[in-house]
């Protein structure tokens, strides 16, 4: 054979090699979805509705959002084994059409597909990790009227589609939603309590970890710790020792005491550390991270019946916690075994606001959001801030046992009068002082919650006060609580607090600027009738006494009034009615001839079990004193200011 007819057939078996189909055949792609059966959705309703939680506005110029979260389980009804390679959920937001791919394993993100053995059944939840976005849902108004869940498999060319109609939950329980956890009364100035609707995955997507932030002036900034804490001690969080309560009522079907708790930010331990679970008969409240020993007593037996707004224990760090917070949680229990679907919890009756839109500190106008029937939203970095109250945020919490204010210059008395009087307190004592000619005030507030007819008038001349006594006294039916005269820079002025409510005295004998021999001549009268002095005020202008008083009938057993009392004079009878167990009830400090001077008046049986007092602190010591015995239950009877050397010093007395 020729040589190029050699080449031909070469070539011609080379050609025919290469048009051969490869020996193993190619993979058939399936035109239809594979046999799957949807085993169950959750959280979803008889009817196949799948829940998600309405969420509150952010500020009340924003509108309301939503997060869904669901968990399928399938059953690979084929005669093989099933790969999922994609999860996608897809509706209409706005009536554009929305796809999300998921990532199949949030915890590891080389997991690419999950293979499912024939007959198996196969969960999945679009979950996140703690405080992210990862693969959960939000819906921004309007929702969506449904979804759907695209599963793709490998070899099958059209997906599983389940297409679900949506529908906000409401929580089975009164009113449809709980009340906040945590007290408004138990915030400090300038604190909120935080949460936010971003807590974690699996069966705990839509609870939420609540804690305290306060804003520190100096720093100009919000924190959870206090002011020069570094969080490495539970104490350092503002939120420890805080008391957690009851959002509903409910039974106690189950609880956990005894755990010992973390220290700080050290984190450790694991599951809800000490906790109670509390079922209303539909729904199960979980509440986790009690400080140990101090989960209340009357209810550590299953079957303790529980009211909304119970105290349940202090919140603690305990279990698996980063620092010191609570926690709470909602699941549909009917047969309150503590076993159930996971579902939102809403909340009604507080407030929200962004925290970015508290940027220079507390501010009650700003634009909180009222929230009723709806779950905390999603902010990033846990901006969430809440004020559990159905009426306004204000700068003062209500509920507080009192608030004091000492040392208030005369040109800001009037608005930090109005600051607290709007949060719903009324004043219960008022002194003036002077130092260096110019006046200041202090002032005690209690909380009105017998919604008392309260009038508070100050910077009266002597015939301004008269004509306000008859207008709230004589015409109105008032009585005097708190009277005093003052020096202001050289003038004679009275400020004065008014009140009606129940129960009120019959009759008050009172007179205002007499001299020393007239108020002796009227204290001798009205004491002799069975009145006891209440309030005995004496100022000196221009080297001559004034003396402003009020009686009434009191059950003291005794009284004692002296009016002219030296500093030593008054640290020695202080100490001697100490011994005979009879309880200061007024002081008022005056400066007479160069002198400082103490009114004051002590009774028998005060009505109080203990006490305790500083008779010479200056601002500072004062106010650590007056927070100490706030601290430890006292509440301020009465407190005088006066000036030594040029400075402020103050006399006061706490009772409980």
């Amino acid at each position: 054979m020729k040589k190029k007819q050699i080449a031909f057939v070469v070539l011609l078996v080379c050609l025919g090699f290469s048009f051969k189909k490869p020996q193993k055949e190619q993979e058939k792609i399936l035109p239809a979805a594979p046999a799957v059966e949807v085993v169950e959705l959750q959280p979803s309703d008889a009817g196949g509705n799948l829940y998600y939680m309405t969420c509150a506005p952010k500020t009340s110029t924003d509108k309301p959002t939503a997060q869904l979260s669901v968990k399928f389980t399938l059953k690979n009804k084929e005669g093989k084994k099933l790969v999922l390679k994609n999860i996608a959920y897809s509706f209409l937001q706005k009536g554009n059409p929305v796809l999300k791919t998921m990532v199949l394993d949030i915890d590891d993100n080389t997991v690419k597909n999950f293979t499912i053995a024939s007959g198996a059944q196969f969960s999945w939840q679009n979950s996140r990790d703690y405080h992210d976005v990862d693969n959960a849902i939000f819906f921004d108004s309007p929702f969506p009227a449904s979804i759907q869940i695209r599963l793709t498999f490998e070899g099958y060319s059209n997906p599983v589609i389940i297409t679900r109609n949506l529908k906000s939950y409401t929580n089975v329980t009164s009113g449809g939603a709980y009340g906040f956890p945590g007290r408004l009364s138990h915030l400090k100035e300038g604190e909120y309590w935080y949460a936010y609707g971003g807590h974690g995955g699996g069966g705990q997507f839509y609870a939420y970890d609540f804690k305290v932030e306060g804003w520190d002036p100096k720093e100009k900034k919000w924190s959870n710790t206090f002011p020069g804490k570094d969080g490495s001690k539970n104490e350092h969080y503002r939120a420890y020792g805080k008391a957690v309560i009851a959002a509903a009522d409910g039974v106690v079907i189950d609880f956990k005491d005894g755990v010992k708790e973390n220290e700080g930010n050290g984190g450790g331990g694991s599951g809800g550390g000490n906790w109670f679970k509390i079922n209303n008969g539909k729904e199960t409240l979980c509440y986790y991270h009690m400080q140990p020993g101090t989960l209340t007593t009357a209810f550590l037996k299953k079957g303790a019946k529980v009211k909304k707004g119970d105290k349940l224990g202090l919140l603690g760090n305990s279990g698996n916690s980063s620092e010191p917070h609570g926690h709470v949680h909602a699941i549909t229990d009917p047969d309150a075994d503590g076993d159930g679907q996971w579902v939102p919890m809403n909340f009604s009756d507080i407030y929200i606001i962004d925290k970015n839109e508290l940027s220079t500190g507390p501010d009650p106008a700003a634009a909180w959001a009222k929230v009723e029937k709806k779950g905390l939203p999603f902010l990033q970095d846990r901006r969430c801030m809440i004020w559990p109250s159905a009426t306004k945020p204000c700068l003062y919490p209500g509920g507080w046992a009192e608030i004091g204010r000492h040392a208030i210059p005369e040109n800001q008395y009037q608005q930090e009068i109005t600051k607290i009087w709007n949060c719903g307190y009324y004043p219960v004592w008022v002194d003036a002082y002077d130092v260096s000619g110019k006046t200041f005030f202090n002032t005690i507030f209690r909380y009105n919650s017998g919604n008392f007819d309260v009038v508070v008038r100050h910077d009266m001349t002597k015939e301004s006060y008269q004509q306000e006594y008859n207008t709230w006294v004589k015409q109105k039916d008032y009585r005097l609580l708190q009277l005093d005269n003052y020096n202001d820079n050289g003038k004679l002025k009275f400020a004065a607090i008014f009140i009606k409510k129940p129960n009120q005295p019959a009759a008050q004998p009172a007179y205002h600027a007499q001299s020393p021999e007239e108020h002796q001549q009227l204290f001798e009268m009205y004491t002799g009738q069975g009145f006891v002095p209440v309030n005995v005020s004496v100022v000196s202008i221009g080297g001559k006494k004034y003396y402003s008083a009020f009686y009434e009938k009191r059950n003291v057993g005794g009284s004692v009034l002296k009016s002219s009392l030296s500093q030593q004079e008054y640290q020695e009878m202080f100490e001697d009615m100490k011994q005979k167990k009879w309880e200061q009830a007024y002081i008022n400090a005056y400066h007479h001839d160069g002198q400082t001077r103490f009114s004051v008046i002590w009774y028998q049986n005060s009505g109080y079990d203990a006490y305790t007092a500083t008779r010479k602190s200056d601002k500072d010591g004062y106010q650590e004193k007056y927070e100490a015995s706030l601290e430890a239950g006292y509440l301020t009877r009465c407190v005088t200011g006066y000036e030594e050397g040029g400075k402020h010093w103050f006399a006061g007395h706490w009772s409980k």
